[in-house]
């Protein structure tokens, strides 16, 4: 069941139902969603159940080099995207090598500007972190700004879909070390909807119903935190498959610049459908201060009654010292948000993933870190100790740790009912997450319309697009 569970993940990424997977056709290989692979190439290297896994042979020894002894690496990283787990199995890295890792976690709002400034100075980290897809070639210039990676040991266990979004004009710069085989669905709390009468909505009418009762039974419905400037982005670019499905064409049409965002009603209907959710009182009162850190505690808590998280995070929710309510895993279930009435299950095989820069003196060093993460014994112990991560994109010979809900959720998705998100498809969109995310919190306190987000969405890709010397933007 797990293998089937991840390789339809995959290969329901590779035939995605947009348009927009296959388009922009000027665009080279790791700036597109079009995969180099068959899907019968690609689904081995999703498969991540141990009975017939193949690791690669050189992985198990990778750490053991210790030449470079003493040297410390540093791993600048967004909040958020840096395990616990792995900075534990960092510190068992320094025991094997005598490699010490220093792990700079910066706040997600300052991050991009941040780890810019120290490329293009000439001062990187040894490891940096960034969103795998289009922004590789364009926004962070991997092919100057990183190391190939290509022939490393490892890349025969490393997914291929993973290392196309890694990679530009068939080379890899990157390691996607982030649980891809799932995205960020809403989790619910079944009691709190039992008790309100609520039902999970299909549409966005019912979900306006189911929340109206949410609220009348004393329970705020969605947790939705603003404070670090980057979840609520994801209530409309992880609906964002349905657009394709709404008006077949959109994706290509926005990639090749003959249309706008700030033309398209759809568009405009899903962000005023999010404004709906904040001024109907959905998100409660303190959401622009609220942190997502905190997400699974208030949850635990009973105060809210669903999220938007890793299926994983289900774990977190019932581990939590706030669960004085003595929830169990059962109590909790999966559903795609109606935004737009999209019933169409968000697929997003890019994520945060590593690179090591160019200007480094510690390549060897940083590659021997890398290497280690992906040996089978990291590669499940990270797997077993991070709640809201239940694979990886490697094969190693782990074993998967996908809930059973987790599992009923996705195979209740057919073919034709899977799509890409809308960062993974619509050029020049993901490089300005945060600015989109403060331009919709700009429109629930009043001070931008639906308009001008959209506006403003479209004025930064014609700027980003013509840096990049796009010419259907020239």
């Amino acid at each position: 069941m797990k293998k089937k569970l991840v390789s339809l993940l995959l290969c329901g990424a590779l035939v995605c139902s947009l348009a927009g997977c296959s388009g922009g056709g000027d665009m080279s290989p790791a700036a597109t969603t079009e995969p180099a692979a068959t899907t019968e190439d690609a689904a081995p290297a999703a498969d991540t159940s141990a009975d017939d896994a193949a690791p690669a042979a050189d992985t198990a020894d990778a750490a053991a080099d210790t030449s470079a002894a003493g040297t410390t690496i540093t791993v600048m990283a967004s909040q958020d995207w840096v395990e616990d787990s792995e900075q534990e199995l960092g510190k068992k890295f320094e025991e094997e090598t005598g490699i010490h890792v220093d792990y700079q976690i910066v706040p997600a709002d300052q991050y991009q500007d941040l780890l810019l400034t120290r490329l293009n100075s000439g001062e990187g980290p040894d490891i940096w972190g960034a969103q795998s897809g289009f922004a590789l070639k364009t926004t962070y210039n991997v092919e100057k700004n990183a190391v190939d990676l290509s022939g490393e040991p490892w890349m025969s266990a490393y997914s291929k879909f993973s290392a196309e979004q890694t990679g530009v004009d068939g080379k890899n710069y990157g390691l996607t070390y982030y649980d891809t085989t799932t995205d960020y669905y809403m989790v619910y709390n079944k009691k709190l909807f039992e008790a309100a009468g609520a039902k999970v909505p299909t549409t966005f009418v019912e979900l306006t119903d189911t929340c109206d009762k949410l609220l009348a039974s004393g329970v705020t419905p969605i947790y939705e935190p603003l404070a670090d400037g980057w979840h609520v982005l994801m209530l409309w670019a992880g609906n964002g498959q349905i657009h394709d499905k709404l008006e077949p064409g959109i994706i290509d049409k926005l990639n090749k610049n003959e249309t706008t965002f700030a033309e398209n009603e759809n568009m405009k209907k899903a962000i005023d459908q999010l404004n709906t959710l904040a001024q109907n009182g959905y998100f409660g009162d303190n959401y622009m201060s609220d942190e997502f850190a905190d997400a699974e505690g208030y949850m635990a808590s009973g105060e809210f009654a669903m999220c938007n998280l890793k299926p994983g995070s289900i774990n977190k929710i019932v581990e939590s010292d706030l669960n004085t309510n003595g929830y169990t895993a059962d109590d909790f279930g999966l559903f795609v948000l109606p935004i737009c009435d999209n019933q169409v299950l968000n697929i997003h095989p890019t994520g945060p993933s590593r690179f090591i820069y160019s200007g480094s003196p510690n390549i060897d060093a940083a590659k021997q870190y890398l290497a280690f993460l992906v040996e089978k014994d990291n590669v499940q112990y990270l797997i077993d100790n991070a709640a809201d991560v239940e694979n990886l994109p490697v094969e190693v010979g782990q074993t998967p740790e996908y809930s059973q809900t987790t599992l009923d959720f996705l195979d209740s998705f057919d073919e034709d009912h899977k799509g890409m998100v809308l960062q993974d498809v619509v050029l020049y969109f993901n490089e300005q997450w945060m600015d989109i995310n403060a331009d919709l919190a700009a429109m629930f306190i009043g001070d931008m319309t639906s308009e001008d987000v959209l506006k403003g969405l479209d004025e930064r890709r014609a700027q980003l697009a013509q840096a990049a010397g796009d010419p259907n933007w020239n």
